[in-house]
C-alpha cells in the first residue's frame, strides 16, 4: 500500500498580497511604516523558523526602511504564537512567521483562537522538507531497517518530533505508517532544541525534523539522515536518498512564510509584500540564507493563492485517510 502525503501549506485562505502593487496607497499607508514593527515567531530561539526569521530580518529592514522586532512565542506546538498573530492589530505593525501546515493542522481535531480566515498572507519564504534521523552510531542504518523494526515490533518504537499533534512531522509519520504497515509511537517535544538533545543524549532513537535542523549535525558526523521526504533529493544533501527512492511513497515538509491579521489595509500589505520579495531576492541574502541552511522558496501573488489551494486539498485528503488525534 503506498500513500502520498502532501504537507506543505494547510492555509485555507490566505490571501496573497503582492497582487495589490497597483493598488493606490491609502492616507494611511502613505507614511507607511513610521516606528518598528513586531514580528511573531512561535517557536524557541535557535528553531528552523527562529534562524529562517533572523537571516532575513535585516534584509527586510533594508528595503522596508524600519526595523523588526523578533518576538519569539512557543508554545503549544507554535499555537501560542499564532494566536497572538491572529488577534494583533490589523495596523500592519504585526507580523509573523506561519508554519504550515502545523498552523490549520491543529483546528480538525481541536478548537483553535483563530481560522485559516484570520490571517492575509505576504508571501511564503521557506520550504523545508521533512527528514527521519538517528544518531550516527544508530543500529538503524536505512530507512528500510527502520520500518522493518515497526511491522515486526508495532509501536514498540518512539519517534520524537519538535512540535505537537498534528505538526507537520507527525503527519509524516502517519504517512509512514500507513504506506509501510508499520507502526511506530510518536512522542511530541515541542520544540528543536530539546529533541535534539534527547536524541544526542540516547534517549530517544529516532527524531523526525525539517532538514535544515539537522544539516549541522550530520555534517559533523553525529547524526545520520534515513531518508528525505521531498520529491527530488535536497540540493543540500545530495548523497541521501529521498522516501519514494527506497520505496516509501511520503512527500512531507514545512513552509515558512509571513502573514498578517485579517483586515490590514490592502495598501500596507502591498508595502510589506514588495520589502519581502526584494529582501529574498537580495544576492547577500540569499549567499546567507545558504550559508545557514535555510532552504529559500519564494512564492507570491496568484502562484502563492494556486500554490495554497493545491496544499490546502491534499490536507483534507491526509485527514480522511490518516487522521492526526494522537
Amino acid at each position: 500500500m503506498t500513500s502520498r502525503i502532501l504537507t506543505t501549506l494547510g492555509a485555507l485562505g490566505l490571501t496573497a498580497a503582492t497582487a495589490l502593487s497597483a493598488t493606490t496607497l491609502s492616507a494611511t499607508a502613505a507614511d507607511y511604516p513610521d516606528h518598528p514593527l513586531d514580528v511573531i515567531v512561535a517557536f524557541n530561539p535557535g528553531g528552523g523558523t527562529d534562524v529562517a526569521a533572523r537571516t532575513i530580518e535585516p534584509y527586510i529592514e533594508k528595503y522596508l526602511g524600519q526595523d523588526l522586532v523578533i518576538l519569539n512565542k512557543p508554545g503549544a506546538g507554535g499555537e501560542v504564537g499564532f494566536s497572538l498573530l491572529a488577534n494583533g492589530k490589523p495596523d500592519g505593525y504585526t507580523m509573523g512567521f506561519v508554519n504550515l501546515p502545523a498552523m490549520f493542522s491543529y483546528s480538525y481535531e481541536r478548537e483553535t483562537a483563530y481560522s485559516p480566515a484570520s490571517f492575509t498572507g505576504v508571501a511564503n519564504l521557506v520550504y523545508d522538507p521533512g527528514v527521519l534521523v538517528v544518531r550516527a552510531d544508530s543500529e538503524f542504518k536505512t530507512l528500510k531497517d527502520l520500518v522493518d523494526y515497526g511491522i515486526a515490533n508495532p509501536g514498540a518504537m518512539p519517534i520524537g518530533t519538535s512540535g505537537s499533534v498534528g505538526s507537520s512531522e507527525h503527519i509524516a509519520i502517519l504517512g509512514v505508517q500507513a504506506a509501510t504497515g508499520a507502526s511506530f509511537n510518536h512522542v511530541p517535544f515541542g520544540a528543536t532544541a530539546p529533541l535534539r538533545t534527547a536524541l544526542l543524549g540516547g534517549h530517544i532513537q529516532v527524531a523526525a525534523f525539517n532538514l535544515s535542523e539537522s544539516e549541522e549535525y550530520v555534517k559533523d558526523g553525529t547524526m545520520r539522515l534515513l531518508g528525505v521526504m521531498s520529491e527530488e533529493r535536497a540540493e543540500t544533501a545530495p548523497d541521501t536518498p529521498t522516501f519514494r527512492e527506497q520505496g516509501v511513497e511520503v512527500i512531507s515538509g514545512s513552509s515558512r512564510g509571513l502573514a498578517v491579521p485579517a483586515g490590514t489595509d490592502p495598501a500596507i500589505v502591498a508595502v510589506l509584500a514588495e520589502a519581502v520579495k526584494k529582501a529574498v531576492n537580495d544576492p547577500e541574502y540569499l549567499a546567507k540564507a545558504k550559508a545557514a541552511g535555510v532552504p529559500v522558496r519564494y512564492i507570491g501573488g496568484a502562484e502563492y493563492d494556486a500554490f495554497l489551494a493545491e496544499v490546502s486539498k491534499s490536507l483534507d485528503l491526509a485527514w480522511e485517510k490518516t487522521p492526526w488525534t494522537k
